[in-house]
């Protein structure tokens, strides 16, 4: 096998070639001078020139034919024969032809063969033959790629399996070893070993070249080091986003246009299993299917069916469960790109259960509190207007006392007003009692009663606006937005800035506005 081996590279290479060619002539024509006519005719010289010529090139190819013709010439072998002009010539036309033909075919074949090395070393990735003993050919890509050269890949058989990235190593031999034995091709990516030992990622394919006893197996290696560190990192990426999404308390799903899923969170995944949805179909049909555990299943049919025609369009829901008490809020908005191209839409549910029972019992807690107040309250207020009432009057520090007590009973008496009102606000009862009222009135009133806040900080307080305004509206409700403006630009504005009250009409809606020298909001 060695010998074998031996051989196949002498006469794969041209200076052997050439050698082997050289001595096979001289052996031929020494057998002329033994042997005689009988055993070398000059036809047994001629293949002997061709091969000559093929490697070395027709000058030379010329040379040694005519070398070769004038020594064959003197020899025993053309005893007897007539060698006149004409047989002379014959055969050396003959020689020269041969010598120069296959010589000038030899110089074109590797002028081509050296065009295509060349194209071949240009190229972006790693050329490589291999036979049964091993590598015959690797392009020089090879040592920039990993650092070892040329004549290391083809005298070191092994370099290969020992550059293999150890946890790659059983893997790729496992699979080049059954390419090799089915004589089939070779695919697959691995990491190898520069001589500098940094990992290199590579795809090396290869085919087989079925040629008899001369197969063989050609292929190329591409360095993919940065394509593989990006879809590394894409998927790292894509890890880190789905460990996102899956960490959230909120159902997330992305769909496109139509509806169809995409991808869901896990989040979601557990309210659909929970909550009883289909396994197929599209989004707003599976949320459809609750309608008839909804409370309020008309509205949320409508809504269904208005998010499914307006796939572009957001929306924010809340709906509850009839039997299961849990209620849930809805969010839809599309997704769109950096150049406004539609991705998809983002479908989002919150569960807000644990957020209702706790705004019920609030609630009911400041109902409770506010009505238990209300009625001790309209006692106190009732007894203080009747102190002083009597044959004997209060001394001025009594009077001082029930003063001060009736303003903090009136003062609690509005903060229990406030509390149900907006525990009113808050459940979606608040009735408004319409009457005619004089905006003006009304204003004015705000303004005097926040006049000693004003005067402690030596604010000016000014008002703009007609003597009279009257139009339908809750007085009282409308007298609380006056205060709450007009406290609120008094608490914010510096000592000795100004507070105005501006009010006009405009087609019958009348617009007030509250203006201050202070800050403003940011």
């Amino acid at each position: 096998m060695k010998m074998r081996g031996l051989l196949g590279r002498v006469l794969g290479n041209r200076r052997g070639m050439v050698l082997v060619s050289l001595a096979a002539l001289l052996a031929t024509l020494a057998t002329s001078f033994v042997a005689g006519r009988d055993a070398v005719g000059s036809s047994m010289l001629l293949p002997w020139i061709a091969l000559f010529a093929f490697e070395a090139g027709p000058v030379l190819g010329l040379v040694v034919a005519a070398v070769s013709f004038g020594v064959f010439l003197f020899s025993p072998a053309l005893d007897g024969v007539d060698v006149t002009t004409t047989f002379v010539i014959g055969r050396f036309s003959s020689f020269a032809l041969i010598a120069v033909g296959v010589g000038i075919a030899g110089a074109r074949l590797r002028r081509s063969e050296r065009r295509s090395r060349r194209l071949v070393e240009g190229l972006p990735l790693v050329m490589y033959a291999e036979d049964e003993n091993g590598l015959t050919y690797i392009s020089p890509q090879i040592e920039s790629l990993l650092g070892y050269g040329v004549s290391d890949w083809l005298t070191d058989a092994t370099l290969w399996r020992r550059a293999l990235h150890p946890d790659d190593r059983e893997r790729v031999l496992a699979e080049y070893t059954k390419a090799v034995d089915a004589r089939t091709g070779f695919e697959c990516t691995y990491r190898l070993i520069r001589e500098d030992s940094r990992p290199v990622w590579v795809h090396d394919s290869s085919a087989f070249v079925p040629e008899g006893p001369q197969s063989y197996r050609q292929g190329f290696i591409v360095d993919v080091t940065e394509q593989q560190e990006s879809a590394d990192e894409a998927e790292r990426n894509a890890s880190l986003m789905r460990g996102l999404i899956d960490g959230t308390v909120d159902g997330i799903t992305l769909t496109d246009r139509a509806g169809r899923i995409v991808i869901a969170n896990q989040p979601m995944l557990k309210f659909a299993r929970e909550l009883g949805f289909p396994r197929t179909g599209l989004m707003h049909e599976r949320l459809r299917s609750l309608a008839d555990f909804i409370t309020e299943r008309e509205r949320f049919e409508d809504r269904m069916r208005e998010l499914e025609a307006s796939p572009d369009v957001e929306s924010a829901d809340e709906f509850e469960l009839r039997d299961a008490e849990r209620v849930f809020q809805g969010f839809t908005r599309p997704l769109t790109g950096e150049k406004g191209a539609y991705l998809g839409r983002v479908w989002t549910l919150r569960e807000v259960t644990e957020a209702r029972q706790v705004d019920r019992i609030k609630d009911a807690l400041v109902a409770t509190v506010s009505h238990e107040l209300r009625t001790p309250l309209t006692s106190i207020v009732g007894y203080l207007e009747l102190l002083g009432t009597g044959e004997e009057p209060l001394s001025a520090e009594d009077e001082r006392f029930v003063e001060i007590v009736r303003r903090n009973a009136a003062r609690l008496q509005r903060m229990v007003e406030e509390l149900l009102f907006l525990s009113r606000v808050d459940a979606g009862g608040l009735e408004l009692d319409l009457e005619d009222v004089d905006v003006i009135e009304i204003a004015r009133a705000a303004l005097g009663s926040a006049d000693p806040a004003a005067a402690a900080k030596r604010i000016a307080l000014e008002f703009d606006g007609p003597g009279a305004l009257r139009m339908r509206a809750d007085g009282d409700r409308l007298g609380q937005v006056f205060d709450n403006l007009i406290s609120n630009a008094i608490k914010f504005t510096p000592e000795r800035g100004c507070v105005k009250v501006s009010i006009g009409s405009d087609e019958g809606t009348f617009i007030a506005s509250v203006s201050d020298t202070g800050a403003g909001i940011p």
